[in-house]
């Protein structure tokens, strides 16, 4: 272990490049516009704001009743937004833009939306063109036709997946040069939209491994990717600041070199040999699996301006879910090697909000905090359910290090807004988890509801008795205490017809 450390010290020293433009201050940007054709039953606009290095800012507005909304965000970089209302389109923004958007809100596909689209404000021409690009590429069959991906996935090996991707590929070409000749794009713009197209390749090339044996029902050791098949995502480096336009793009690009080229390769260094286990998964302690990590993210990321990217985005996931141990330990190595204002600025403004919710965790008033101490998996289901008697019961399994648990955290609000008044108990068991991460948390996402806290031995019967074999877990149950349906195809947002049926039996 010293090893790996005194390595890691030597390595991550080298990264030291700065943009030109350095990006020192943040902006405002404000994105403002009109719903037309608005329906007041779906009163919501969401903003999904890309950030290199530290994930996606979800921003929710209301929509007023003529159907103007108006919602806004610092930013260090140029960037691209996802605006979402029934489906969701991209808007190119730079720092301090002000733009202003209508577009039509009938139609429930991306193509009828995209041709409704007019723009106001800055970025007008660029935001056009965009919104050109978008057409072309969601109308393309390379884009919906599921059916032929999903049997490439399923089919072909690893030298024929790559063969087929080449040839989507040649099409993604045309479609761009196509978009070049016919719209006259500016620089940035042609950019944009090549980083875009591009990502598809690098994401379905990152991501085969694992969906081919998930398709074919494989093991690792039955069937697997050797290493170098990885090697084929350094074809996208270098990152340039040119590219930061195309945030979205950049973004699953980050993520997908962290957990696919640096972890596959960190896989193979001798000093995690011993962790391994006969299944092929990793056994280390949490302390030394931080180390390594950071230790792999240095050694294994060749571009400068990714590695700074890679290594935000690990502490800031870690952030994500309440944890500033990893960031505290190598503080001092992390700060001086992050160059980028724009990385470093909103990481330690991060750090220090997380750091003060788990000091001083302020929660939701109308949040119900519950343990039940020396309680079994039953005793604790019984209680909740005499506690909501006559009330049908959303009850959501989850943990404070589980990310796609708390990304359905905003769905479950919304739901809970939605069930107002109605006979309904959000209730949230939270498992394998710390209780100072578990309030931090909920001092973070400011959730109402019934929580209960439960004990490792607690969490470990209630994944037996309950047969929760991942997270997150949901569970319905109806007025009369019975549980109906269970399973984690119950997400907040596919979920309200099935209560509504349970409120009416």
């Amino acid at each position: 272990m010293k090893k790996t450390l005194h390595f890691l010290l030597i390595i991550i020293t080298a990264i030291s490049c700065t943009t030109s433009n350095n990006y020192e201050f943040p902006k405002q940007v404000i994105i403002s516009g009109k719903v037309l054709n608005f329906n007041p039953e779906n009163p919501n606009i969401h903003l999904g704001v890309n950030r290199l290095g530290l994930g996606s800012l979800q921003i929710h507005e209301d929509i007023d009743s003529l159907g103007y909304f108006t919602a806004s965000f610092e930013s260090y970089t140029p960037t691209d937004v996802w605006v979402s209302y029934k489906t969701n389109f991209l808007v190119l923004t730079h720092p301090g833009d002000s733009i202003y958007v209508e577009f039509d809100g009938n139609p429930q596909q991306r193509p009828e939306i995209l041709k409704s689209i007019k723009f106001s404000g800055d970025a007008v021409s660029q935001n056009q063109d965009a919104a050109k690009f978008q057409l072309m590429y969601f109308s393309n069959p390379m884009y919906y036709d599921w059916d032929a991906k999903a049997k490439a996935v399923k089919e072909f090996d690893m030298d024929e997946y790559i063969s087929y991707l080449d040839s989507i590929q040649d099409i993604r070409d045309k479609l761009y040069n196509q978009f070049v000749t016919d719209v006259n794009p500016n620089k940035e713009t042609k950019i944009w939209a090549k980083t875009y197209l591009d990502e598809g390749y690098y994401d379905a090339l990152a991501f085969y491994p694992a969906e081919h044996q998930r398709a074919n029902n494989l093991t690792n050791k039955e069937w697997s990717v050797p290493i170098f098949y990885y090697d084929n995502l350094k074809k996208r480096l270098p990152i340039s600041e040119s590219m930061f336009i195309s945030g979205y793009a950049l973004t699953k690009f980050i993520n997908c070199f962290h957990y696919k080229y640096v972890q596959n390769n960190l896989w193979e260094e001798p000093e995690i040999q011993k962790y391994k286990l006969n299944n092929g998964y990793i056994a280390a302690p949490k302390n030394v699996m931080d180390s390594l990590i950071v230790f792999g993210i240095s050694k294994h990321t060749p571009d400068s301006l990714l590695k700074q990217m890679v290594l935000t985005e690990l502490i800031s996931q870690n952030f994500d879910n309440s944890d500033i141990k990893l960031f505290e330990k190598y503080r001092d190595l992390i700060e001086s090697n992050i160059k980028e204002p724009f990385l470093i600025e909103p990481l330690l403004e991060k750090y220090n909000q997380t750091k003060e919710r788990l000091e001083n965790p302020q929660i939701a008033s109308d949040a119900m905090l519950k343990k039940i101490a020396n309680s079994s998996a039953k005793e604790i289901m019984d209680s909740i359910i005499q506690s909501n008697k006559g009330k049908v019961i959303y009850l959501d399994c989850w943990a404070t290090w589980c990310g796609p648990c708390r990304s359905e955290m905003p769905n479950s609000k919304e739901l809970m807004k939605k069930m107002n008044g109605k006979d309904v108990a959000f209730v949230y068991l939270c498992i394998d988890s710390e209780e100072k991460l578990w309030k931090a948390s909920l001092a973070e996402m400011q959730l109402t509801g019934q929580h209960y806290f439960l004990t490792n031995e607690q969490s470990t019967d209630v994944r037996k008795v309950f047969e929760v074999n991942g997270i997150p877990h949901y569970f319905l149950i109806d007025k009369k205490g019975i549980i109906v349906e269970k399973g984690s195809h119950l997400r907040p947002d596919a979920v309200e017809e099935k209560i509504e049926k349970l409120l009416k039996d």
